[in-house]
């Protein structure tokens, strides 16, 4: 290759110019996908159970806030309660995947919660993180919210 097509390609390379294979999602990477939209789908309808078989035995609901992190649930007991008094209190509750990459078993989401309040229709925007293990979620990291 000569000494100019090295530095176009080494130029390209650095300021991000995306080549053909980077497209393309491997196996891994869209069945990890395959199992946040299964979750998603599910907890859109209410499905608690449904929820539930998605999660694996030691399942662990994260939320990050500046520089710590604190564990908001951990393993399916926990969340089946927490879902079902949530649907409970907001029985309008959904969210919905605005984008999404998935990386070998990481997903990374950025979703929109909606929902009916008293003063009429609210959503709020957060980014998250799931993990995903031999087909179940294993942990999801939630970051600050964005009301609008």
């Amino acid at each position: 290759m000569p000494v100019s097509a090295k530095c176009l390609f080494l130029i390209a390379g650095l300021v991000g110019v995306p080549a053909k294979e980077a497209h393309a999602q491997s196996a891994p990477d869209t069945t990890a996908l395959a199992v946040v939209r299964a979750y998603f789908a599910a907890y859109n309808v209410h499905d608690v159970d449904g929820v539930i078989r998605l999660l694996s035995t030691d399942f662990t609901w994260l939320s990050l806030t500046g520089d710590s992190i604190s564990v908001e649930v951990r393993g399916a007991d926990a969340v089946r309660s927490s879902l079902v008094q949530y649907f409970q209190d907001f029985p309008s509750a959904r969210s919905d995947i605005e984008s999404a990459t998935a990386l070998g078993p990481w997903v990374t989401i950025r979703e929109r919660a909606r929902w009916l309040g008293t003063a009429g229709p609210r959503s709020q925007a957060s980014i998250s993180v799931y993990e995903v293990r031999a087909g179940l979620l294993r942990r999801v990291w939630y970051y600050p919210v964005v009301k609008e």
